[in-house]
């Protein structure tokens, strides 16, 4: 089952809150999207159903994107909404998850929200990454949208284990 972006941005975002921390819009985006590859690599099905498009500064959920532009490289201050189809009406996007996938969820974010959001970036840019190869190919292909595939993130993650880092450090073996 995978859930809607926004719902999980909002977890991670309550998770900082309980640290005393604030997420920039950097930094919470490149959390979900390493929550997304290492649930695609730990349970083999997507952590949201909202694809990941390669943009500057790496992956970037446009959903979630929509709505946090606005704070620029400030704190992420508000919840994220979502239509609730039933009233019309914008409620915050929240998500039941309780037992292996909220420790799942806190394993992930305990790990890198320790990262300056520079750094999750320049993690997302290593050389062969899915982010990198969407990348590249725009220069010589059309890549519509510009998104990576679910496919290549969980190929990249099995495939490395998660290495993420140049020095060769070991990611999260969530």
């Amino acid at each position: 089952m995978s859930y809607d972006a926004r719902e999980i941005a909002n977890v991670f975002l309550d998770m900082a809150e309980v640290k005393g921390h604030r997420l920039t819009s950097m930094a919470l985006l490149k959390i979900l999207y390493f929550a997304h590859a290492w649930h695609l690599a730990k349970y083999k099905e997507p952590l949201v159903g909202q694809k990941f498009e390669a943009w500057k500064h790496g992956p970037v959920n446009r959903v979630v994107y929509d709505q946090i532009k606005r704070f620029g490289a400030g704190p992420i201050t508000e919840r994220l909404q979502k239509l609730d189809v039933s009233t019309g009406a914008f409620i915050e996007a929240k998500a039941a998850i309780y037992g292996d996938r909220l420790v799942f969820l806190e394993n992930v974010f305990a790990y890198y929200s320790e990262f300056h959001p520079y750094k999750l970036s320049d993690l997302t840019h290593e050389k062969g990454t899915p982010w990198d190869i969407v990348w590249n190919a725009a220069e010589k292909n059309a890549v519509p949208g510009m998104l990576i595939p679910d496919k290549l993130i969980l190929e990249w993650f099995e495939k490395t284990g998660g290495r993420l880092y140049r020095s060769g450090e070991q990611g999260a073996n969530t």
